[in-house]
């Protein structure tokens, strides 16, 4: 099969969910003889515009991000540029393929590239399958705004127009009200993140690990190291994390919260409030809200050094850093916003909360740090291997755009 993805996440390690989506299923889908095309956005400057990564070309859209630091509106002009770009130039790419015949399906991921999408849905009579990777803009406290008025209208638009609609689990799907009822939408779930990329250590690797972070932080003695990573936004639970560490602080309970990510793209003013709310309660030594994402050799060695990972989100269609944490061994606590088919829960991989209330957040984490249960670690590892694979993830792609193609 002939495919062309266009995408606002382009490997080689590229930021967000979804550029790691790409990057693990570029590989599964090469190797099961596959044609693959990629458009979508870089950071690398030094890259050729034009490249082959894990089997596929890719065509990169530099992104040069000067207003990833800056105030509103001015972040959202720039992005708004910089997805117009991405957009103009997968349908002129799709476009020269098509007249040479050597594209049988253009796979859009996310409302942002919805437009190319409808360009080749609709104009040049491609069969489309949209990836629907989250419901976040239909949400009530994330739906605000005219941004998410614009994505929840291009959702709708490409939703009628595509031969399939691609979601990551049920949750993702039951979030998105016009998806509900429709045969068209096929649940394939994904793989475990850059977990693929992420070796898991020995014994003696792990030990080294935790002592290069822990002396990062300053974290010494018997002070246990909790490690979250992700997005700050209040649907990630950032707040009530921090106010969980806080109580236990405060009941004598000795750890060091160690927090990666930032409000970027949504908000930066995030990292500030943050910072600023540990400096009021008196956790500057404890807490440590870096305001970046780790680069994934940095990620991994944070997961293995960290006593607990959590990940106490309200909404969250997937999760690739709760999965990549788990194969890593490590103990995690998830939120509610987890779909427990995902992460296993049920089947006793990792601890799932049902509110972000911090009393429950903190029993919880108390419980991972405690030695009960020292099987934990093995056990997430083997469950997120046995049924996060992105071969396995890739060979069910590949039979749903099998069957969106051969569908009249």
């Amino acid at each position: 099969m002939r495919i062309v993805i266009v995408s606002t996440g382009a490997p080689p390690d590229p930021f967000g969910g979804i550029g790691t989506y790409i990057e693990g299923l570029l590989g599964g889908l090469t190797s099961q003889d596959a044609e693959v095309h990629l458009v979508g956005a870089s950071r690398h400057h030094r890259l050729p515009r034009l490249f082959r990564h894990r089997g596929a070309t890719v065509r990169r859209v530099l992104v040069t991000p000067p207003w990833a630091r800056t105030t509103l509106p001015r972040s959202r002009i720039g992005m708004m540029a910089v997805v117009a770009r991405l957009n103009f130039v997968g349908i002129r790419y799709a476009r020269r393929l098509h007249a040479r015949k050597k594209v049988d399906l253009v796979a859009v991921h996310d409302w942002m590239c919805a437009p190319a999408g409808l360009v080749c849905a609709v104009l040049l009579r491609i069969p489309v399958c949209y990836h629907v990777h989250s419901a976040e803009i239909f949400l009530r406290d994330r739906g605000r705004g005219w941004v998410a008025a614009l994505g929840r209208a291009l959702n709708r638009a490409l939703s009628r127009r595509a031969r399939l609609i691609m979601v990551p689990s049920p949750h993702t799907k039951a979030g998105v009200p016009h998806l509900a009822g429709r045969a068209d939408v096929a649940v394939v779930s994904h793989g475990a993140g850059k977990a693929w990329q992420m070796e898991c250590p020995n014994d003696i690797e792990r030990a080294a690990a935790r002592d290069k972070v822990r002396a990062l932080y300053g974290i010494t003695g018997e002070r246990r190291m909790i490690m979250f990573a992700g997005r700050y936004g209040p649907h990630k639970g950032v707040t009530e994390l921090i106010e969980t560490v806080r109580r236990m602080l405060a009941d004598g309970i000795p750890v060091s919260l160690v927090m990666a990510g930032t409000g970027w793209p949504d908000d930066t003013s995030i990292d500030r409030r943050l910072r600023e709310r540990v400096d009021e309660a008196g956790m500057a030594g404890h807490v440590h809200v870096l305001g970046r994402y780790l680069d994934t050799g940095e990620l991994r060695d944070h997961m293995v050094a960290a006593d607990a990972c959590v990940f106490p989100s309200t909404s969250e269609s997937f999760g690739f850093a709760a999965l990549e944490a788990m194969a890593l061994r490590a103990r995690v606590v998830v939120g509610p916003g987890f779909d427990p088919h995902v992460v296993g829960s049920a089947e006793g991989a990792c601890v799932r909360t049902e509110t972000l209330d911090p009393d429950e957040l903190a029993a919880a984490l108390l419980r991972m740090l405690s030695d009960d249960d020292p099987g934990l670690g093995e056990r997430a590892r083997q469950y997120v291997l046995g049924r996060h694979s992105w071969d396995a993830a890739a060979a069910r792609t590949l039979q749903a755009y099998g069957r969106a193609v051969r569908r009249p």
